[in-house]
């Protein structure tokens, strides 16, 4: 069998279009709280992510922590510019004059040592709404799989109707 007869593992094209999909659908919410170049938008997600991600990993954090507006600095990450460079494939250069902006801007802070963090501001309305809309996002992307045939991604429990009131 030629190239032209190969076969595709199932669902392979109905995942890539999906993945595709959702990626545009985040990127579009996204911009909704830091209404910035592509490139920005990729580093204000990139710092968000390694913000946040010490608190929601570390199993030695206290449940309650997760819950507040602003928790203790002692519970959130933080990444240098060279990181963020090397996760983004980005020039350090332009990584370097994009964080200056944003740090500039109120989207990022950065400490006396020189690391990058998130601003804390998951208790206004417009970021909790930007959550919501990305957990839309992903509920678009499990939907449109099924829609395909495809085994989705998403299982609810039982007992829970969604994440948010």
């Amino acid at each position: 069998m030629g190239a032209d007869h190969e076969k595709l593992p199932p669902c392979m094209r109905l995942h890539a279009f999906a993945a595709v999909e959702m990626v545009l659908d985040v990127l579009h919410v996204a911009r909704q709280v830091a209404d910035v170049d592509l490139d920005s938008l990729l580093i204000y997600l990139c710092v968000t992510e390694a913000t946040m991600r010490p608190m929601l990993l570390d199993p030695s954090t206290p449940p309650e922590i997760l819950e507040l507006v602003r928790p203790p600095e002692e519970f959130r990450g933080s990444i240098s510019r060279l990181l963020v460079s090397d996760k983004l494939g980005m020039p350090r250069e332009t990584v370097r004059r994009k964080i200056q902006q944003l740090v500039a801007n109120g989207f990022l802070l950065e400490d006396e040592e020189g690391r990058i963090r998130g601003t804390q501001r998951f208790g206004e309305e417009s970021i909790q709404k930007c959550v919501q809309d990305l957990y839309v996002a992903v509920q678009r992307y499990d939907a449109r799989l099924r829609q395909f045939g495809c085994a989705g991604v998403m299982t609810a429990r039982t007992d829970e109707s969604g994440p948010f009131p």
